[in-house]
């Protein structure tokens, strides 16, 4: 095939790749092991020079409230597991690149607990690694990690001190998967 003709067809194909903009207003989507969604807030995007800033917005009406471990929590039952957002306590950017997401994951830190437990432990968290996918998605992969790294606050401003980060197992999770689009 000629040159000229791969090249165009390439060209082609990008165009019909959707690309994330980190621009605007995207949704929050959690996907269980079963594929079940639920879309648990929205993300805007607002384009700088060297990134965006992200502004995320959860939707109560998703959550139950409850007061776990003397403190309140947004939480989201299923039958064999609770996930509760946890809202981190320190100072972010709040600010996103294509290849740094890290304050975009940490507005979306996670405790799980069975829920019939009275209280949450922090050693049960659920950190949600994200990447820009070809398909001009963000996606998510459940990462556990002992969050009591977070009752000391961080040595430096807008430190990132949550570094152990452990895949978690897909079936033992309410869900497993996080997309933004």
């Amino acid at each position: 095939m000629p040159k000229c003709i791969t090249l165009s067809l390439i060209a082609l194909l990008v165009t019909f790749v959707p690309a994330f903009a980190f621009e605007g207003d995207k949704s929050i989507v959690l996907i269980g092991a079963d594929n079940q969604e639920v879309v648990i807030g929205r993300v805007t995007f607002t384009k700088l020079d060297n990134g965006s800033k992200i502004d995320v917005k959860l939707d109560e009406s998703q959550f139950v409230n409850k007061f776990l471990s003397m403190r309140p929590f947004q939480c989201i039952d299923g039958k064999t597991q609770s996930l509760c957002h946890l809202v981190y306590p320190y100072k972010t950017h709040k600010m996103v690149t294509a290849d740094d997401m890290t304050d975009l994951e940490y507005e979306l830190l996670f405790l799980h607990k069975k829920p019939g437990e009275y209280g949450i432990n922090a050693w049960n968290g659920i950190y949600y690694d994200l990447t820009k996918g070809k398909d001009g998605r963000i996606h998510g992969v459940l990462m556990e990690t002992d969050m009591n790294v977070l009752a000391v606050p961080p040595e430096t401003e807008y430190a990132r001190p949550i570094a152990d980060l452990t895949k978690g197992q897909a079936s033992q999770h309410l869900y497993p998967r996080l997309e933004i689009r």
